[in-house]
């Protein structure tokens, strides 16, 4: 897995210009790996962020907690990059206050969860676009160029495409 980070995460940092940043999101599996391996790549660490679910999936077997989280780290390229953020427009999503760094969402559901034609769930982990809006409202800029390397079920390019971003995604299914 180590190897494998490494690999795409030095990819996503040969492709970034100087002043852009990364946003990686992630659970309890696999986030702090994730985390060692950025700053081990000279990436610079903004902010983490978690993601509280408003309607997580619970433990069935309750032999632990539900997982009602995930983590996200936004980095930039380096620490001398000069990376966006959009200070006054992530106030407004909160209350008018300085955005913090625990955003609580929900999960992806009803009409906005893609299913095949049996009903079953398209992807495993399908990301909600108001996640996916506020990551990109942060930190990029209309007329950016977002790239995705895990694609998914392409909300991502939903959302770049929405407000304005231009998308690259890659998804080996």
């Amino acid at each position: 897995y180590d190897k494998f980070t490494r690999a795409w995460l030095s990819e996503c940092r040969r492709v970034l210009k100087p002043n852009g940043a990364l946003w990686v999101i992630g659970s309890y599996h696999n986030i702090f790996r994730v985390g060692t391996v950025l700053q081990d790549l000279g990436y610079w660490i903004l902010n983490d962020v978690i993601w509280r679910k408003t309607n997580p999936m619970p433990n069935f077997r309750g032999r632990r907690f539900t997982n009602a989280h995930e983590t996200l780290i936004w980095a930039s390229r380096s620490q001398e990059s000069k990376y966006t953020f959009h200070y006054e427009a992530m106030k407004v999503f909160n209350d008018d206050v300085q955005m913090r760094s625990d955003w609580t969402l929900p999960l992806c559901t009803g009409g906005e969860r893609l299913k095949n034609d049996a009903g079953d769930k398209l992807h495993p982990t399908q990301k909600p676009e108001s996640l996916l809006h506020r990551v990109l409202l942060s930190a990029t800029n209309p007329g950016d160029v977002v790239l995705d390397p895990f694609f998914g079920t392409g909300t991502t390019g939903a959302a770049a495409k929405q407000l304005g971003r231009h998308f690259i995604g890659i998804e080996r299914e």
